[in-house]
Formats: structure tokens, sequence, C-alpha cells
């Protein structure tokens, strides 16, 4: 019997004495960064946003198996920022107005705003009932190496979502629990009815920003990004949330899980905003020549394991696009100017460290 057939549909509940140390956990880490956040400088916290935008527009997708490019996401989301309510030109576009309007909070989720999300999801593409509920059978599966699939969960039966949502909609308007629970709840319950043809993953990735938003905390970092880095747990929690107990389904184990999980986000969102600080802050202290610049920024963008890393004189070639021994003239230049250290390697294989403080 699945959980929609039973007396318990959809009393989904969890176990506050379980969950209470780590949603306090959260809370309190979600204020430290929000402290950090406002000693940014403007551009700072706007080139945060912008990362924290990008980054999970690309990482959901990424959890369905689908690629995006960064730059092009990262250039719709600056474009429509500027131009609000222009109609999308390219999927990018489409995606990056899905995410800022997820993140926005603005009124109630409605029906039509979920069609409409659904709409840009898929923009430009053919997709079975894009832009309403589903009208067909829904069953996920994983694949079995023996050629057949084995059966993690049905969906319920199409004629049931439209009257499913509206129970769903009208619930998450009136929830008053703390957003993280909220959050985790609305999601596990949207996944458990699976209401559109495609997308419902990613969907339900952008009700959890909506969620936050709505009460004004949007996430300051890429929720998508965590649940990629433990997706086989993403899956595994989704089933053991399911289980009837009684009059309710427990959703205790996904609960913890997705607290866990962004308890993870804040930590990285206070090592990337301490990152942007060091890393203007290098800039401020140093004045690289413009072509050294231009390979300095490059490993910045890479992040803090990268210019943790240094740089030796054939990947400095190749990035400014110079020969090796304008390279190591270069590199050597920035020695002496006490931009770069020289790190213990020796001959060609000689690396060079950024001097950051």
């Amino acid at each position: 019997m699945q959980i929609w057939e039973s007396p318990a549909w959809p009393n989904f509940r969890h176990d506050p004495s379980l969950t209470e140390g780590r949603l306090a956990a959260f809370s309190a880490r979600l204020g430290a960064i929000t402290g950090l956040h406002h000693a940014l400088t403007p551009d700072e916290r706007r080139e945060a946003f912008l990362r924290a935008v990008t980054t999970e527009a690309v990482s959901s997708f990424a959890i369905e198996g689908a690629s995006l490019p960064a730059a092009q996401v990262q250039a719709s989301v600056v474009a429509s920022m500027a131009h609000r309510g222009a109609e999308p030109v390219r999927r990018s576009d489409a995606i990056a107005d899905l995410m800022l309007q997820a993140r926005a909070g603005g009124p109630p989720l409605d029906t039509p705003t979920l069609w409409h999300w659904h709409r840009l999801l898929f923009h430009g593409l053919e997709v079975e009932d894009k832009g309403r509920w589903r009208r067909f059978a829904m069953v996920i599966t994983r694949s079995a190496t023996a050629g057949r699939d084995e059966v993690l969960y049905a969906a319920p039966p199409a004629d049931r979502v439209p009257a499913m949502m509206d129970d769903f909609l009208t619930a998450l308007q009136t929830d008053d629990r703390p957003a993280p629970i909220r959050a985790a709840l609305a999601h596990l319950w949207f996944e458990s009815i699976h209401p559109f043809s495609d997308g419902n993953g990613r969907l339900g990735r952008a009700l959890v920003e909506h969620v936050f938003a709505r009460d004004g905390a949007a996430l300051p970092f890429s929720l998508s990004r965590q649940i990629e880095a433990d997706k086989r747990g993403y899956y595994a929690a989704l089933q053991a949330g399911r289980q009837v107990v009684g009059p309710a389904i427990d959703a205790t184990p996904f609960v913890m899980w997705f607290l866990d999980r962004l308890i993870a986000g804040v930590d990285d969102a206070v090592t990337d905003a301490r990152f942007l600080v060091a890393r203007n802050a290098f800039f401020l202290r140093h004045r690289p020549p413009p072509r050294a610049e231009r390979v300095l920024r490059r490993l910045f963008a890479e992040g803090p394991a990268r210019v943790a890393q240094g740089i030796s004189a054939a990947p400095y070639g190749r990035i400014a696009g110079v020969s090796a021994a304008t390279a190591t003239r270069d590199l050597t230049d920035l020695e002496a100017a006490g931009i770069l250290r020289r790190g213990p390697e020796g001959g060609r294989s000689t690396r060079y460290l950024l001097v950051m403080a």
C-alpha cells in the first residue's frame, strides 16, 4: 500500500525531540552568516547572491543528471535582475527567472504559479503536459542490473493530483512551523504527489527556496549543491520519510537529513564569504599587471582549493596564452613584487603561491 492510500495521508509529522538540536544549530549558523554578509560591501553581497543562485540552478539540474553552463546561467540571472518581467529568449533566461521568482517569496504559492514555473523550467522544449498537472500514471523506479526496474514509489493516480495539490497549497499557506521544518515537509509532500510529468525534483527544490524567502530568510547558499554532494542519501531519506506510523506519516528521517544539509550549506556559505573577502583584499593589496591579474582572477574563480595550489609556468602560460619563457618571466616578476612566493619545488615543477596576507 502506498502512503497516499493510507488513512494517514497526508498527515506528515516529525518528532521535535529528535530534530530540535539540529534546528537550533542551523538557526545559530544562519545568524552567523547573516552577520558576515552584513559586513560585506554591496558589490560583495551581490556577487555572493549571484554565486548562490547560479550554483543552485546548475546543481539542481546536476542532481537529475542534466547539465547547465554556469557562465550562461549567471549572465541570464544578471539580465533577469536588470529586466524583470521580460519574456525569456533562451532556456537559461527562463531558468534564471524561475530561480529569482522562487527566491523572491512574493504571494502564497498557488496552482497558476507552479504551472508557470513548469513552463519556465522547460522553456523551448517539448514536454508532455507542460504547464499543467500530469495526466498519466507515474512510477519512480531504480534500474536493476538484471534489466528489470525496481519500483521505489508509485505516485498517486493522475485524477487525484488536482485535489491533492489544492490540499497541499492550502496547508502550505497555514503552516506556522519554523521555516526549515516547513520546507522539509513541503518538499517531501510535493515529491510524494509528483504532480508534473517531469521536473518534480527541480521544482520541489525551488519550492524550498520559496518557503524560506516567504519567511524573510532567503537561503544564502545553494541547497541543491548540498543535496548533490549526498545524492544517494537524499533518495534514501525521501524513502525513509514515508513510513506510516499509526495515524501519521513519520517524516522524521527526512527532516533530520534535510536539516543536516542545511547546516552543511551554511558552513559552506561562511567559507565562501570569507574567501570572497580574502580575494578582494588580495587585489586591493596587490596590483598585478593586467595579464597576470587575469590569470590570478581565474584561479580565484575556481575556488579556495585551486588558489591554495598556487600556479606554475605551464598553467600560467595556458591561461594567459603566452610562451613558457614569458610565463616564467611573469611569475618571477610577481615574486619580486611580493604578490607571489616561490614554493619548495624546484626546476620545471616550481609552483608560486599567492601571498594572501
